[in-house]
């Protein structure tokens, strides 16, 4: 937990880079390893796109990519449309679609790494504006991983005879195998008292 407008001091074995050079999300995962007493190293980057953090326990060790979601053109030109009239009209994008690309990516990446079995980690942080942001993060998540969820119902009960997960899956046994886990970094919205805190 910390104030707003006063980040905590990053501090980081090996740090190669200013933390200036950084990303929001990258920022943020080290402070949230800080916090549970986790020394990360940072891996610098090179001609070829690598993790960017590895982590070592005594059974394992663990490569750490951090993406995150900004707004694309589309959303920039809907924040802009608030910002200049006050409202806007628009449809959702496919649950999960700006998540895959993400993991698809960040597999190529661990892969450069992970190549003796060692874990494999995939943080997402969404840094969107309020506006533009997934109000469902877990299910997006879920549904890039998996595929797009099908429920199939009883004609004459109702009931639910199947839940499956069908198309757009992002990992499979054949796809993207170097993905360990796929975890959702949030940040939380500042409350009154003018506190941000992580989860």
């Amino acid at each position: 937990m910390f104030k707003h407008g006063i980040n905590p001091p990053i501090k980081l074995l090996y740090c190669f880079e200013s933390p200036a050079l950084m990303t929001e999300s990258e920022k943020d995962t080290i402070r949230l390893f800080n916090d549970i007493k986790v020394n990360l190293v940072r891996i610098p980057e090179g001609i070829e796109k690598t993790p960017d953090f590895s982590v070592e326990t005594d059974k394992q060790k663990i490569f750490i990519e951090v993406k995150e979601i900004n707004e694309n053109e589309e959303e920039k030109g809907l924040l802009k449309e608030i910002d200049e009239k006050g409202h806007v009209s628009g449809d959702s994008p496919e649950i999960g679609k700006r998540f895959r690309p993400l993991i698809r990516a960040a597999n190529r990446q661990l892969k450069m790494r992970c190549t003796s079995n060692e874990a494999g980690l995939v943080i997402i942080q969404d840094v969107r504006h309020f506006f533009t942001r997934s109000c469902i993060p877990e299910e997006e998540i879920k549904l890039a991983m998996f595929g797009d969820r099908v429920t199939w119902l009883g004609i004459n009960s109702g009931k639910i005879q199947a839940d499956l997960f069908d198309k757009n899956k992002t990992t499979t046994e054949q796809k993207n195998t170097t993905t360990s886990a796929v975890g959702l970094m949030i940040k939380n919205v500042q409350n009154d008292s003018g506190v941000f805190q992580d989860s």
